[in-house]
C-alpha cells in the first residue's frame, strides 16, 4: 500500500453535484470536503501528465483507470509535530453542553412505519447529531467501541469558510455581462492540515516522490509528496482484527461508512443472507454526478449515503466472510474511486431480543 500527503496551497471549490448557471444562478452550493472521486481525479490527472497513461484511439480504457485505486482517504492535521489522522464522525455520536454520546440499540416497541425491529436511539436533551466533524482514526477503534467518544475535530478546526464574488465575461465582446454576479462558497484549509490519501496502483506505474496537483471545481494548486505509514496508521490492522474477534465471539457489528457509498436499496443494503440488520442512522443522502470528459456531457446523478453512516447487523451464519460479503454488495462500477471505504466494528452493549 502506498501513502499520498496532499496539502492544499488555495483555497478550494468542492460543488454539490447541483449544475450551476451564472445568470440563472447567484450563488452556488457547495460542501467542505470533496467526494472520493474528486481525489482520484486528482491523482489519475497526474499520472496522464507524466506520461504514466496508456491511451488506445484516443481514449483511455476502463481497466486503465482501474489501475489506479483509493483505499483510504483521511483528513489529517499537524499537532506538535505529530500527524492525526481523521475521518468523518460516526453518525450514532451525539455532542452535548459537557460530554458526548453513542446512541444505545433498543428494540422498537411503537407502533409506526419503522421498517426495522430495532433502533439507535439516545434519552438525552440538548445534544444534537455529530454531523460537520471528525474522529480520529485510532479512536474509533480504541474509544468508540467502547462508548466513550473522544478526539472530536469540528470542521472548524481543520478548514474555514470562504467565498468569493465574480461576473459572468461575454466571450465575443470580452466584458462583463450584466445581471450574471455570483457568488463561490470556498474551503480554506489551516495551514497544518491536509489529506493523506491511501491507494494501490499498477506496478509499471508510479508517481513522481513530490509534485504539483489541481483539486477541485476551479483546478486549484495543491501540493502531493509520497509518505511511508507512520505507527498509527501500521496498527490498524492490529486494531480491525482484535475487533473480529470480539465480533466473532459475540455475532453483532456495526458497518460503519468512512466515504459516500452507493447502495442498491436506496438507504439500506438489500438484504443478505447470513446478516439480519437491525438498525441504521444514516444521514440525508448526497446527489453525485460528475462529468464525462470523452463524452463531453454531465453523469446521471445517483444518490449516495452519507460518510459516517452506521449501520447495525446481527450474524446468524458464521459461515460467511463479513467484509467480502459487504465489497460485493456496494461494489459498483467507480467503486476503485474511494467510495463505499468502510470498516467493521464491535458492538459495546448487549442486545435484548
Amino acid at each position: 500500500m502506498k501513502y499520498m500527503q496532499i496539502k492544499p496551497t488555495d483555497s478550494l471549490f468542492f460543488g454539490s453535484g447541483k449544475p450551476f448557471n451564472a445568470g440563472a444562478d447567484s450563488w452556488t452550493d457547495s460542501s467542505f470536503l470533496p467526494n472520493p472521486s474528486v481525489i482520484w481525479g486528482a491523482l489519475f490527472s497526474v499520472l496522464y501528465r507524466e506520461g504514466e497513461i496508456d491511451i488506445v484511439d484516443g481514449k483511455v480504457s476502463e481497466d486503465e483507470r482501474k489501475k489506479l485505486k483509493i483505499k483510504n482517504i483521511y483528513l489529517y492535521i499537524e499537532e506538535n509535530k505529530v500527524l492525526k489522522f481523521l475521518v468523518p464522525t460516526p453518525l450514532d455520536v451525539y455532542i452535548g453542553k459537557q460530554n458526548n454520546y453513542i446512541s444505545e440499540i433498543q428494540k422498537v416497541n411503537f407502533i409506526s412505519n419503522y421498517p426495522l425491529d430495532y433502533i439507535s436511539m439516545i434519552d438525552k436533551d440538548d445534544i444534537e447529531i455529530a454531523e460537520n466533524s471528525l474522529i480520529e482514526i485510532g479512536s474509533l477503534f480504541k474509544s468508540y467501541q467502547k462508548h466513550i467518544v473522544s478526539s472530536i475535530y469540528q470542521f472548524d478546526k481543520i478548514f474555514k469558510a470562504d467565498y468569493k464574488i465574480g461576473i459572468k465575461i461575454d466571450k465575443d465582446k470580452k466584458t462583463a455581462q450584466e445581471n450574471h454576479l455570483y457568488r463561490i462558497d470556498l474551503t480554506q484549509f489551516e495551514k497544518n492540515s491536509g489529506f493523506l490519501v491511501e491507494y494501490e496502483i499498477d506496478e509499471e506505474k508510479s508517481f513522481n516522490p513530490s509534485g504539483v496537483l489541481k483539486l477541485g471545481g476551479e483546478g486549484k494548486s495543491a501540493k502531493y509528496e509520497d509518505i511511508k505509514a507512520n505507527r498509527i496508521l501500521r496498527e490498524l490492522d492490529k486494531y480491525r482484527k482484535k475487533a473480529m474477534d470480539k465480533i466473532e465471539k459475540e455475532k453483532f457489528f456495526k458497518l460503519y461508512f468512512k466515504t459516500p457509498a452507493l447502495l442498491k436499496s436506496d438507504w439500506k443494503l438489500n438484504e443478505i443472507k447470513g446478516l439480519k440488520l437491525l438498525s441504521a442512522n444514516v444521514g440525508k443522502y448526497i446527489p453525485i454526478g460528475g462529468f464525462d470528459m470523452e463524452k463531453n456531457k454531465p453523469k446521471a446523478m445517483r444518490r449516495f449515503i452519507p460518510a459516517g453512516s452506521v449501520f447495525v447487523y446481527k450474524i446468524e451464519d458464521e459461515s460467511i466472510n463479513i467484509r467480502e460479503t459487504i465489497e460485493n454488495e456496494i461494489k459498483f462500477d467507480e467503486s476503485y474511486k474511494g467510495f463505499g471505504l468502510f470498516e467493521i466494528l464491535s458492538v459495546k452493549e448487549k442486545i435484548n431480543e
